[in-house]
């Protein structure tokens, strides 16, 4: 067979493993998959060569960026039953552990060429970008330490029925470092494998029997290399939600005041991520997620103060007629609200995004020559509170 001359985005695709659910992510516009191992090189007096090297934890690095269309990816991440999403909303710190595979699609037909796995990343931080003449887009970054090439298929089952016996439907591949599978996650845990007579958080796997001692609540998702190679590829596809959503379906609310001229705002938030190693252990022990913060800003064609004035005194009839630097020091705590709504109706709000308190930490005001004078507010979330509705929130 001929080498192809190379692979285009047509013929890739991105699925996410949550603690819950997979995905076979839609809407997907950039997928990277990224890997360093820390080297230092040993030297030593007398000698006018290295004596050697020592290397470090690898790292792995996922990014991502999607169209903004809904909730769905991010009940992924969360591990939430999009199916029965809280009205109550998930805060982003409720973002956890992923797996990560990419698919790579035959030619010429329609089979798996090979496939990418990187295993237990954890959410990083994420960025959610919405302008005036643009697509919105939500982008995530997921980092851990393992990561695989195969020839095969990635195969994700998810059993809801079972106790602690589980029939595969695929013969795993054996891994060079024994194990069978790459991930068994059971109620939201990962599981360590063991040869047999596994114990409390840990599974076994003969042939296509996989074991756990711990019984199932409400599911196990099991993650191996399959042995066949005849899986079919599936296409990409979702009609439930919007090709993608602009500026023009997207509303921005600060204390229940609706902001007019908006060009764009953007959200950054940081898990603040720590690994937590130990001496003796070659592998990470896992991730930390700490206090998160989000911040952001938002671009606005200047008309007239009632803005300032809102972000300044809370109000945008206050009756104040100056605004000094130092007295967004002083303003009440904002809240912040973006609304998507689905295009085809035009009403039916498909996402919020919802920080409880903002306080403006900066601005700036631009003119140019043949061009509209612009301010932009620079703002952070008080208490790094960053709450995801699905649709209107309540």
């Amino acid at each position: 067979m001929a080498r192809r001359i190379a692979i285009p985005s047509k013929r890739l695709a991105l699925k996410i493993v949550g603690p819950r659910d997979e995905f076979l992510a839609t809407r997907i516009q950039r997928a990277e998959v990224s890997s360093n191992t820390p080297s230092t090189d040993i030297d030593e007096l007398g000698n006018p060569l290295h004596a050697g090297t020592v290397e470090d934890i690898p790292t792995v690095s996922v990014p991502f960026s999607a169209f903004d269309t809904g909730v769905k990816i991010f009940s992924i991440l969360t591990g939430t039953d999009r199916s029965a999403y809280p009205g109550a909303g998930v805060d982003i710190g409720e973002l956890g552990n992923i797996d990560a595979v990419i698919y790579i699609r035959e030619d010429s037909v329609a089979t798996y060429a090979k496939s990418v796995h990187a295993k237990k990343l954890r959410i990083q931080d994420f960025t959610f970008s919405y302008s005036v003449d643009g697509e919105g887009t939500e982008d995530y970054t997921a980092t851990g330490t393992e990561r695989r090439y195969f020839k095969y298929n990635v195969v994700v089952e998810k059993f809801s029925t079972g106790t602690t016996s589980f029939s595969l439907a695929d013969t795993p591949v054996t891994l060079k470092n024994g194990d069978k599978c790459l991930s068994v996650i059971l109620d939201g845990d990962y599981l360590e494998e063991v040869a047999s007579g596994p114990a409390t958080g840990q599974y076994s796997v003969s042939g296509t029997t996989l074991t756990t001692f711990d019984s199932r609540v409400s599911q196990l998702i099991a993650i191996y290399h399959e042995a066949s190679g005849g899986d079919t590829w599936t296409d990409v596809s979702d009609s439930t939600m919007p090709a993608a959503i602009q500026g023009k379906d997207i509303e921005i609310e600060i204390s229940a005041n609706l902001i007019p001229r908006v060009q764009s705002i953007t959200i950054n938030g940081n898990l603040n991520v720590t690994e937590v190693r130990e001496m003796g252990n070659d592998k990470l022990v896992g991730y930390q997620s700490q206090v998160p913060s989000v911040e952001g800003s938002f671009t606005v064609l200047d008309t007239d103060e009632e803005l300032i004035d809102l972000l300044t005194y809370g109000s945008i009839g206050s009756g104040e007629t100056e605004f000094a630097l130092n007295e967004y020091e002083d303003t009440a705590e904002l809240p912040l609200e973006i609304q998507l709504t689905n295009p085809a109706s035009g009403s039916q709000i498909l996402k919020t995004i919802y920080i409880p308190t903002i306080k403006v930490v900066g601005d700036s005001y631009t003119a140019n020559v043949n061009d509209n004078a612009v301010q932009v507010f620079n703002f952070k979330s008080t208490t790094g509170a960053c709450i995801i509705y699905s649709g209107a929130r309540v």
